[in-house]
């Protein structure tokens, strides 16, 4: 059995025809399979330890400016594609949901549950609310918040202020204050408070809500190529601003920086419009073959690359053995690769030896090809 995305011919417009006539937006899996590398990346990174030569920890925050794009990214595809659900009523909308994000998702949160109690020597009350703020493992926060902004604007959506321009203004709005005011107090990167602030859904609104006034306005992205001029000015002229603050003061803690919200925001529009014109060209589609291809496998890296390949698998083979000890660029390197590596690895063994099990145990199905059963992180359709 070959692996492949659906068999289609390319259009001129970046989309392309599928078999049963639909038009798949190849974007769309660009963008998917590039933020679940960063996503990835982000969980190997650590904090570099003193005597790092500095032009190696600025390549790093230069990284994690595109990096922290991840998160928003997928929110924007979660939009879009709510915009094109085809759910006949609320309890379809639901089942679909719970069957193709919620149940694998709960599997995998039950696994690090069992991975965290034995490396803890047993359950504990702090482990019980980690599991119940979908903290057990770093990755599932996410989930969380997709689930309560899919329901609130599929209930918006449903009205007849859907497709009005006002509604991702206002949620723009909302969304800076509340990245301006994690940012003014400070977010530590632990304790209950920044749980909290990492699922508050006011810092992740606008991306959602983009996307799905992107999916009900526009059957393509051809509008983003007329701003990708502006935009990749903008994304410049605020990257500067990033670095200067971060030399004169210091970088800021994730997600929680106006810079680095503007600079997401601004790649929404300036990442679709770059994609459509490397698929225009025959190298720059063949470049970005692999990373179509990983987006196939995006949902299931999602789920399970944190704390089983990204933990258990990185600390046996690189951590341990102490291949890159006195090298960090070389060991935060190795991290990633090896637990990127081993997640996807994973995935494709499962998907296609566990066929019947594989839609629950990692999202994924097969028929004739492989396509992951989550609209928001797997294939789109």
């Amino acid at each position: 059995m070959r692996v492949r995305p659906d068999a289609a011919t390319t259009l001129p417009s970046g989309e392309v025809a599928t078999d049963a006539g639909r038009r798949r937006l190849l974007e769309l899996d660009v963008m998917r399979g590039a933020a679940i590398i960063a996503v990835v990346y982000l969980h190997a990174y650590f904090k570099a330890w003193p005597g790092v030569p500095p032009h190696e920890v600025l390549a790093l925050h230069a990284i994690h400016l595109f990096a922290h794009g991840a998160v928003p990214v997928f929110l924007f595809l979660s939009g879009f594609l709510l915009a094109r659900e085809q759910a006949t009523s609320a309890a379809d909308f639901a089942w679909r949901k719970l069957r193709r994000i919620y149940v694998p998702m709960l599997i995998w949160m039950g696994v690090a549950f069992v991975y965290r109690a034995y490396q803890q020597g047993g359950v504990n009350v702090d482990l019980l609310r980690s599991l119940a703020l979908f903290d057990i493992s770093g990755q599932y926060y996410y989930l969380a918040v997709l689930l309560l902004l899919s329901v609130i604007f599929y209930c918006i959506g449903r009205t007849r202020f859907a497709g009005s321009v006002a509604i991702p203004a206002v949620a723009f709005v909302l969304n800076l204050a509340a990245i301006a005011y994690y940012q003014h107090v400070g977010v530590s990167g632990t304790g209950l408070a920044s749980v909290l602030a990492y699922r508050n859904p006011l810092v992740w609104v606008f991306f959602f809500s983009f996307g799905l006034f992107c999916g009900r306005r526009a059957p393509s992205f051809a509008w983003t190529e007329r701003y990708i001029w502006p935009g990749l000015a903008a994304m410049g002229g605020i990257a500067v601003l990033y670095f200067v603050i971060g030399e004169r003061h210091a970088y800021p803690v994730s997600y929680f920086s106006v810079q680095v919200f503007l600079f997401s925001c601004c790649g929404l529009v300036c990442y679709p419009a770059m994609i459509r014109r490397m698929l225009r060209s025959g190298l720059g589609a063949t470049l970005l073959a692999p990373v179509r291809w990983l987006s196939l496998y995006a949902f299931s890296i999602y789920l399970v690359h944190m704390p089983l390949f990204v933990g258990w698998l990185t600390l046996k083979t690189v951590t341990e053995p102490g291949y890159f000890s006195h090298d960090y660029m070389k060991l935060m390197t190795a991290l990633f690769v090896v637990g990127l590596g081993g997640a996807l690895t994973f995935s494709f063994v499962v998907a296609h030896l566990l066929r019947r099990s594989a839609p629950i145990l990692i999202g994924m199905q097969v028929r004739d090809r492989v396509t992951s059963a989550s609209g928001e992180i797997g294939a789109a359709r």
